[in-house]
């Protein structure tokens, strides 16, 4: 991975990109950002667990709180910035996610 990471940085510099290069050997992962604050790297993140909660089935016993979980941090990060306020539609949503969050739990119980 190390090798690939070099490679990348060299494409990056011929190119004349300034990139940030997160390793995740673990997962074998390499994620490269190009021009992007923490808070763009969370929404990039926050799409790849959106996708997990979207296409798990809804009979897995963590769907429901991955799935509202994913949706109260969407909701979050896309007004993060306070370019504006959360609207009293998102606020009622928030709170009817946090009810499906809490009833999903008990489930497990």
């Amino acid at each position: 991975m190390e090798a690939l990471r070099d490679e990348v940085r060299r494409v990056a510099d011929r190119l004349n990109l300034s990139v940030h290069i997160v390793m995740d050997e673990e997962n074998s992962i390499i994620k490269v950002y190009a021009d992007a604050d923490m808070l763009r790297r969370a929404r990039a993140g926050m799409r790849d667990v959106l996708e997990l909660a979207y296409t798990t089935a809804e009979h897995h016993p963590y769907w429901g709180i991955a799935y509202n979980a994913a949706e109260i941090l969407n909701i979050l990060l896309e007004r993060w910035d306070g370019s504006s306020d959360l609207s009293r539609d998102e606020i009622d949503e928030l709170e009817w996610r946090a009810s499906e969050l809490k009833n999903a739990i008990e489930k497990l119980k």
